[in-house]
């Protein structure tokens, strides 16, 4: 799980624009900033993922040059010694987080990390999963409703052709129902879902592998569905 701040950072701090150098050559720049506020809100998200999670939290960031990376360093360790001593926080450079993503994935639980930084790490992340199609995500406020969504664009090249994966936006239900309504049990059963459904063979074609069956976007659905239905307790049905 990647949890990636997405409102501060380069890509909103300021100063930023173009301009001409003292050797009449054009720049362009961009201010990487965050304040403590900003920071400490992430960090909760955070800790409080990794605690539903397998208590692990890695944060990413790059303390040894910058010092918006030193500041976050400074109060992730903060927050989680007062009030999340029960997560094990560790912290990673983004340079050496990048290759240990490829190198060895399963070493990580649960990162946290800024919007620079988390957009790269994310979309690295999804790959390892076989396909950006089989990623969900969400985009979390302070208060009130998150959005949930595959990490993926719309595709508007293969649109309307029946290609689509469509098991990044099932999972993104299963993330709503963990981490937006609290249901964890009924998000167990997607995710569960979706996996019976891969075991059974059936693959779309971003993901798929010889000897497997090729099925499209909406069949992809119905499959899940009959998993998702034997799953059930026996009184219970879906319509």
């Amino acid at each position: 799980m990647v949890v990636r701040e997405l409102t501060g950072g380069i890509y909103f701090g300021k100063p930023k624009g173009f301009g001409i150098n003292e050797h009449g050559e054009r720049i362009a720049f961009n201010t990487e900033i965050y304040s403590t506020a900003e920071i400490d809100r992430i960090a909760r998200v955070g800790f409080e993922t990794a605690r539903k999670r397998q208590g692990k939290l890695c944060s990413v960031d790059k303390a040894n040059v910058l010092e918006a990376s030193q500041l976050w360093r400074e109060r992730l360790t903060i927050i989680g010694a007062e009030e999340y001593p029960d997560v094990e926080l560790s912290h990673m450079y983004v340079d050496n987080a990048a290759m240990q993503l490829i190198r060895n994935p399963k070493q990580f639980d649960t990162i946290v990390t800024n919007n620079i930084f988390g957009d790269i790490l994310s979309d690295e992340a999804s790959i390892l999963t076989g396909s950006i199609g089989m990623l969900p995500s969400a985009s979390i406020g302070q208060s009130g409703p998150g959005v949930f969504e595959p990490v993926h664009g719309s595709a508007p090249d293969i649109a309307g052709q029946d290609k689509a994966n469509p098991l990044a936006q099932v999972l993104s239900v299963s993330m709503l129902l963990k981490y937006g309504l609290g249901q964890e049990r009924a998000a167990e059963r997607v995710e569960a879902a979706v996996k019976t459904t891969l075991d059974r063979g059936f693959r779309t074609g971003d993901i798929m592998s010889y000897g497997k069956t090729l099925v499209g976007c909406l069949h992809m659905g119905e499959e899940v569905m009959r998993s998702l239905e034997a799953s059930l307790p026996a009184r219970a049905s879906l319509h």
